[in-house]
């Protein structure tokens, strides 16, 4: 299942093991406004293809940001759901964002 995600990505990393890559986009969101055991924002970390460490490098200068990620869902550890970014668009490059 795909899903649309609009993510405010604050930056990411990458890894090659043996010649298996792959890398995490790290975005957040505010907490929940009711909720009393949370303050701040919430961090959260997407897999992606090496390939979006670099299209995200042409916009380093611009992050944190704002950014729709199309996202598959997929089983995690502990029958957690987990997602996997399968492709990433900017949405106002003309904006950048107040942390």
């Amino acid at each position: 299942m795909e899903n649309y995600l609009n993510l405010m990505i604050i930056g990411a990393t990458r890894y090659d093991i043996d010649g298996n890559r792959g890398g995490s986009l790290w975005a957040y969101s505010p907490a929940e406004a009711d909720d009393d055991n949370r303050v701040g924002n919430e961090v959260m970390k997407i897999a992606c293809d090496w390939k979006h460490i670099d299209q995200l490098r042409n916009h380093a200068d611009r992050l944190p940001s704002m950014f729709t990620v199309k996202a598959q869902m997929k089983a995690g550890q502990g029958g957690k759901i987990t997602f996997k970014a399968l492709d990433m668009k900017p949405q106002d490059l003309t904006k950048k964002a107040t942390a």
